[in-house]
């Protein structure tokens, strides 16, 4: 992360200098041009332009080098970049030909790999000088960091004229596109509830009042949502009671993907995206270790619910392409809650329930509480970034205290990495 804001710095810094060379460029030409006048001036004949009409020939022929210089000029592109794992490097290499007898005294090719946003993420430059008739195979290293499908590799190439006066850019049209898949790491350990529906209906005592939907009743939890109190039974038991509902729940996990964060700058939300989509395939890849029935769930780009179940994630790059990009979550955003909350209280859905989520909240571990209510085991996978100071995430984590009273299993993570399995090859 540090790498590439140090590299985005550098290359604004480049720009600021372009600028500043140009404004000094002007000036210098201008101040040429008023020196060149004054022999001009004082002599009052035609030897005294002499000077200023060898330096405008000298720009003129500079300028008609640069005419040739650009039609002289070949490039291919060598590199196949179409699938890499994210944090491994690929390199690239384009193939420069000078198809004149003339020099190439200045050549400035940039380079660039774009961000999951679109935007140019990083642009490298060099300055290079060519020989005539000469080829040449300049080669750079690209580091994809992030999961996703992006464009890379040659963004244009500026020739420059012998004076550095003139110069022409030669855009390139053609972009590579590259697909960044997942790592998955091995989960050392997962609490997941074999038997927690067995468990749940050992407890359950069947009654009927008021008429409810509930299946019955046991004593309160600390953590159990007030809404569920059943206070007529509570006051004659002089201890509070609430209420327990039916579950039809299998022995499974289902694994919930929230791409809405906080506000984080571009490269911590783009981290957020990898650690969501890296924790939920580790762990589902853990499900199909042990044999469990698993899904993904989420919704898609288009706003659609999503559910893969296992043996049904054939294109993993389709996959992630169906996914949405990461986006800051505005004030009362739900819809992942709202997943959350429909797929915890499905009739026939997965006693265990992981959610991956960087966006805490109060209003999301009341939702965690209801399903605990529910007879269901969730398990939440917390994403906070590295970056976060630690009065800053105290505070960001301070809705997470409740869930400990509630016995229901969270993971505070930076990424997937941290799972603790390791990686897996």
């Amino acid at each position: 992360m540090k790498k590439k804001k140090i590299g985005i710095k550098r290359f604004r810094l480049n720009l600021k200098k372009e600028q500043k060379k140009r404004i000094l460029l002007v000036l210098f030409c201008v101040m040429a041009l008023v020196v060149l006048v004054i022999p001009a001036v004082f002599l009052n004949s035609i030897f005294g332009y002499l000077p200023v009409i060898v330096a405008l020939l000298m720009v003129a022929a500079s300028y008609g080098y640069l005419q040739v210089l650009k039609r002289s000029l070949s490039y291919d592109e060598l590199s196949d970049l179409s699938n890499c794992q994210r944090g491994t490097s690929v390199d690239f290499t384009v193939k420069l030909k000078n198809k004149s007898p003339l020099i190439f005294t200045r050549l400035k090719p940039s380079f660039y790999i774009s961000d999951l946003f679109g935007a140019d993420d990083t642009v490298t430059e060099e300055v290079i000088t060519l020989a005539p008739f000469e080829e040449r195979n300049f080669s750079f290293s690209v580091r994809f960091d992030h999961i996703g499908s992006y464009s890379a590799g040659l963004k244009k190439i500026q020739i420059f004229d012998l004076l550095g006066l003139f110069s022409h850019t030669i855009e390139n049209k053609n972009d590579y596109q590259v697909n960044v898949k997942p790592k998955i790491f091995d989960v050392a350990s997962l609490k997941i509830s074999n038997s927690a529906l067995t468990e749940s209906e050992k407890m359950i005592v069947p009654t009927v009042i008021d008429g409810s939907d509930y299946a019955g009743v046991r004593e309160y939890v600390w953590g159990d949502p007030i809404k569920t109190i059943h206070w007529k039974l509570s006051a004659r038991t002089e201890t509070y009671m609430t209420k327990q509902f039916e579950s039809y729940g299998t022995v499974g996990l289902s694994i919930i993907l929230d791409f809405y964060s906080p506000s984080y700058d571009r490269e911590t939300l783009m981290s957020i995206f990898d650690s969501i989509v890296e924790i939920g395939l580790s762990v589902a890849d853990y499900a199909k270790e042990t044999g469990l029935e698993y899904e993904l769930v989420y919704n898609s780009r288009h706003g659609e619910k999503k559910k893969f179940s296992a043996g049904y994630i054939t294109d993993l790059m389709e996959l992630i392409g169906d996914m949405p990009k990461i986006s800051v979550a505005e004030k009362g955003e739900r819809k992942a809650l709202d997943l959350l909350r429909e797929e915890g209280n499905a009739r026939y859905s997965h006693g265990n329930i992981a959610f991956c989520s960087a966006n805490i909240t109060e209003e999301m571990t009341n939702v965690l509480l209801e399903l605990k209510n529910r007879k269901k085991n969730p398990i939440l996978f917390a994403i906070v970034p590295d970056s976060m100071r630690d009065e800053e995430r105290d505070k960001f984590l301070r809705p997470l205290r409740i869930l400990d009273n509630a016995k229901i299993v969270f993971y505070i993570l930076s990424s997937a990495k941290e799972l603790g399995g390791g990686e897996k090859i």
